[in-house]
């Protein structure tokens, strides 16, 4: 049974109109991009975007918008106090969700002037009574991004742009009013908790020498009360700091996330796993600022209040615990120089761990296959080795200030009790202010128990930040706001001049390489293994960049192109086939999340795959495990060719597509690219296969980088036939 097998005639006719259509999600943006001036690319702002924006999802709304160039801000205003300086603005249907565009409002005759996007997006006159009753009360305000636009004209502006934003210390200021109301409830819990010394001290003193009953339940429930108000703050400032978390994690993750994907190829350092690990990183970072940790640091802004009571009650005794406080910061920042020292090291050891686990489990069918278990696990058992012995360093020296504050802060209880008998003996305190200073001495100290261990998780937060921050800087395909709309409309490129080499190459792979392709043309790529073929269908998809040289598309210099509009005209099929953990349709949609069964069922029948979904049971269901592994390699290679066709590109360069192919399988899908070149598809295909390349109208024979031959197919076939008469008869007189 082959992979195809449908028949031809039954071919799904070609998407028309329609799929150029603007996305219901996006149509608010791309008027208000029209009206404010700002260019609106709907495969650009799609590639930053969730795939499938909900047009009623406001955050995704005001996020569509600032990808634009504009800046949306969500209040509660009465549409009669709306000031006309702010329209046009966004309100939404009370019922519906759906976001309804206020251009004018005309308060002498009480109407207003509205676009419903979902009703066809005409214009409409309406009663300002009828449309308070048919919005929710919230107005959404647009208008341009003047700091973007400033960044566009100066790099200085660019660069303070991006300071201002930074990937972490934005999100987390931003939530400064509950970081206030936090503060607030700390500073609050801290005065709560000399009610407890406070009540021990009256009772010993006034309560038991008098048995005054009646003072001591007042007091009792003086102090039970303060418990209360203690647990409630603590709930609701528990409750704050996961607010905070939350925010926090969704921004930042995201951004990561974003520039993780958008990092030029040439510039990910370390690998998929190095990213991974710095990723994975970044919970720590959150976790220490949005934790308890990072409430013991707060708590120590008012140690000065501890010290404040003790005076006010037992006098000089509150010495004791003042000196102890600094004597216990110092042993902790001694313990830290030899730990500082480890942390850095500790992170390239878990780095170097991640990328052993990680490249032994995804290339575990290679590692089973060549019998290379052994030496894996000698990788890891000496990464974890070595990871080992920092850890233990690390853990040494967190011990030693743990057990050192420990032993500062019993040395103070006894300090406090030894002077205090002293000053009780000569009437200066009382027992009850001698035993309530021994509480609060041991409060003063609390915060400090494990300081050691929180400036430990100090220096990890503030290193894996660096590292994520290092991260975050690295050069990106796309910036986060569209620069333009330019799309590919014909599938025209030319190289002129381009060389480009890779990082520590001692060669280029292209080398001064010039060579036009008209729109709809169908080309063979042939050459030897490392002739710069895969090279050059990478430049063609601006997956990277020439050293010198330019690229031109449909006549425009390549960098002009926003590189999700580049992609949506021009596909590379790479040689790996990568497809993902889930099912058949879910894998051909990952690029085309909103296609039709109709542009499904198309894509298939030229990816020669109709007949296997057709005579599966399963049919586009089907689960294809991790990274395919329960498809054959020809399969896999006709899902990747039909995720391809479903983008319905102007241009596709094809790396090698039926390699993992059956004869049958791909003398099928030559005759539908043939059939694809036909509807004017220009196709560039990178071949060892003398079947495909016979659809060829012209074929361009590559070497050490450079144009070798180029020319209509039958021509370029003879030269080569007679070069390879040439060298076998060379070859025989040396014999």
């Amino acid at each position: 049974m082959t992979a195809g097998g449908a028949n031809p005639a039954a071919k799904p006719a070609r998407p028309g109109v329609a799929e150029a259509e603007t996305h219901p999600g996006l149509s608010v943006v791309a008027w208000f991009a029209k009206e404010l001036g700002q260019p609106f690319s709907q495969a650009a702002v799609l590639s930053r975007l969730p795939s499938d924006p909900d047009p009623t999802d406001r955050n995704l709304i005001a996020r569509a918008l600032e990808v634009v160039g504009l800046r949306a801000k969500l209040v509660f205003r009465d549409i009669r106090r709306i000031d006309p300086i702010v329209l046009p603005c966004l309100l939404f249907h009370q019922k519906t969700g759906m976001p309804i565009i206020l251009q004018k409002i005309d308060k002498a005759r009480k109407v207003a002037q509205i676009i419903e996007p979902g009703e066809g997006g005409l214009e409409q006159e309406v009663k300002l009574s009828a449309l308070r009753r048919m919005t929710d009360g919230r107005v959404m305000l647009v208008s341009p991004d003047l700091d973007h636009r400033e960044s566009l004209l100066s790099p200085e502006a660019r660069a303070k742009g991006l300071a201002y934003r930074h990937w972490f210390w934005t999100p987390f200021w931003a939530n400064w009013t509950i970081w206030i109301q936090v503060i607030l409830a700390v500073f609050v819990i801290n005065l709560l908790s000399v009610a407890l010394p406070l009540f021990v001290m009256n009772v010993y003193d006034r309560v038991i020498p008098n048995l005054a009953y009646v003072t001591l339940w007042t007091l009792a429930l003086g102090v039970l009360i303060a418990m209360g108000l203690d647990l409630l703050l603590r709930v609701l400032r528990n409750g704050m700091l996961e607010t905070i978390g939350k925010r926090v994690d969704v921004k930042a993750a995201t951004g990561i996330f974003r520039q993780a994907m958008n990092v030029r190829l040439l510039d990910r350092p370390g690998g998929a796993a190095g990213i991974t690990n710095n990723i994975r990183d970044f919970e720590m970072v959150r976790e220490f600022f949005a934790s308890s940790t990072f409430i013991s640091i707060i708590d120590l802004m008012f140690i000065g209040i501890f010290i404040a009571v003790l005076f006010a009650i037992v006098g000089p005794i509150a010495y004791v615990p003042l000196i102890a406080v600094p004597v216990v910061l110092i042993l902790a920042l001694i313990a830290q120089v030899p730990i500082g020292r480890t942390v850095e090291k500790a992170q390239q050891l878990a780095t170097k761990r991640h990328v052993v686990l990680v490249e032994s489990l995804f290339g575990i069918e290679t590692v089973k296959s060549l019998n290379a278990e052994p030496v894996m696990q000698r990788e890891w058992e000496k990464a974890v080795a070595q990871s080992a012995l920092i850890s233990g360093r690390t853990r040494f020296w967190s011990n030693f200030a743990i057990t050192s504050t420990m032993v500062i802060q019993q040395a103070v209880s006894v300090g406090v009790i030894v002077w205090g008998v002293f000053l009780v003996a000569d009437g200066q305190i009382t027992i009850g202010g001698l035993i309530a200073a021994n509480i609060l001495a041991g409060r003063v100290l609390a915060p400090l128990g494990n300081i050691a261990q929180t400036l430990f998780r100090a220096q990890h937060a503030f290193k894996a930040m660096k590292a994520l921050s290092e991260f975050m800087k690295l050069p990106v395909e796309n910036t986060q706001i569209v620069q333009n709309a330019l799309k590919v409309t014909r599938g025209e490129i030319e190289f002129r001049d381009v060389t480009f080499t890779y990082p520590g190459a001692p060669i280029p792979s292209v080398k001064d390489l010039s060579l036009r392709i008209a729109a709809g043309e169908t080309v063979a790529l042939l050459g030897r293994v490392g002739s710069g073929k895969t090279t050059l269908g990478k430049l063609c998809n601006g997956l990277i960049s020439p050293d010198s040289g330019i690229i031109l598309i449909d006549g425009q210099e390549i960098g002009q192109y926003d590189p999700a509009e580049l992609r949506e005209g021009v596909a590379y099929l790479t040689q790996e086939t990568e497809l993902f953990t889930g099912t058949i349709r879910e894998n051909i949609l990952i690029g085309r999340p909103n296609a039709t069964d109709d542009q499904i069922h198309r894509a298939l029948y030229f990816a020669a795959m109709d007949g296997y979904i057709a005579e599966n049971p399963e049919g586009l269901n089907q689960f294809i495990g991790e990274k395919g592994n329960r498809l054959s390699g020809g399969q896999r290679q006709g899902l990747a060719i039909a995720r391809m066709v479903l983008r319905n590109p102007r241009l596709a360069f094809l790396d090698e597509p039926t390699s993992a192919m059956d004869q049958q399988m791909e003398a099928l899908i030559t005759a539908r690219l043939s059939e694809l070149a036909r509807e004017g598809m220009g196709l560039i295909l990178c071949t060892h296969r003398q079947s495909l390349a016979d659809i060829a109208s012209r074929v361009i024979v590559m070497e050490r980088g450079a144009k070798l031959l180029d020319g209509p197919r039958a021509e370029v076939a003879a030269k080569l036939r007679a070069a390879a008469q040439a060298q076998a008869k060379a070859k025989a007189k040396a014999v």
